[in-house]
Formats: structure tokens, C-alpha cells, sequence
């Protein structure tokens, strides 16, 4: 299926590269809080040096609503707009990435898999022409 993104609705595979990076990034979250330093300054009002606030606890929950909705409306939209959606989603997810960079070696490794993730999700939209889908299917349902 990845072979040939031309010709493919990619809308699934998108999707389920969304659903990948998403559970990375929350996973990477879970992960720090095993270590006692982590929950002992969150519990100061810090994370990673920077004051946690019901501002910044807003701005996070919007931030990962927008990824469930990227993978959300990938399934959901037509092919055109689903991949118009995934090329602008996917340098918001990068730069959120980046808003509080890593700051540990898991926390590069995650961030890795995670950017990979997204650059495969932008690479696929790139190359995926939805009206060579569109017009694949219509073509499929009148062969003899």
C-alpha cells in the first residue's frame, strides 16, 4: 500500500500513522511519570523548568484535540480535503513537537519515532493524488 500512493485511498493508512504518533507522544508523557523527579516537580507547579498553568493545561489539550482530530477527520473527509489536511496538520504537529524540546535520551528517542511518524504521514499526503482515486474507483464500477 505504500508502494503506489497515487493510486491508493490512503485515507486509512494515514489515519492509523496519526493514531501511531499520537499514542508515541502520550506514551512518552505516561513514561516520565514513573520517575519520582518528574511527579515531585510537577508537584512544584513546574515541567521541564517551565510553570504549569491552567493556561499551559488548556493550550496542551487543545494542542492533542488537534491530533485526534487529524486522525479523525483523515477517515472521515473526502480524499481531497483529508489530504489538504494532513499536509498543514502535519508541520503544526512538528512544531508542537518542539515547544518544549527533549530534554532526556527517551525523550529524543520518542520524539524521533515520532517525527519520522509525521514526516512518512506529509511524505504519503505529498505524493497522493485523490483525484487519480477518485477517478480510479468510478473507472472500477463501469469495467466489463
Amino acid at each position: 500500500m505504500l508502494t503506489s500512493p497515487s493510486s491508493t485511498d490512503l485515507r486509512p493508512t494515514l489515519s492509523h500513522l496519526w493514531v501511531f504518533a499520537i499514542l508515541n507522544m502520550l506514551f512518552r508523557d505516561v513514561h516520565e511519570f514513573t520517575m519520582a523527579s518528574t511527579i515531585n516537580e510537577i508537584l512544584s507547579g513546574t515541567l521541564n523548568g517551565n510553570p504549569m498553568s491552567e493556561q499551559v493545561l488548556l493550550a496542551g489539550a487543545f494542542a492533542v484535540e488537534l491530533l485526534l482530530l487529524a486522525f479523525l477527520l483523515t477517515a472521515l473527509f473526502p480524499p481531497r480535503w483529508s489530504r489538504l489536511l494532513n499536509l498543514v496538520m502535519v508541520p503544526v504537529a512538528v512544531a508542537g513537537i518542539f515547544v518544549v524540546p527533549p530534554a532526556d535520551p527517551d525523550d529524543y528517542f520518542f520524539a524521533t519515532v515520532v517525527l519520522i511518524t509525521l514526516a512518512t504521514i506529509f511524505v504519503l499526503a505529498w505524493r497522493w493524488n485523490p483525484l487519480t482515486t477518485a477517478s480510479a474507483k468510478f473507472g472500477a464500477s463501469h469495467a466489463a
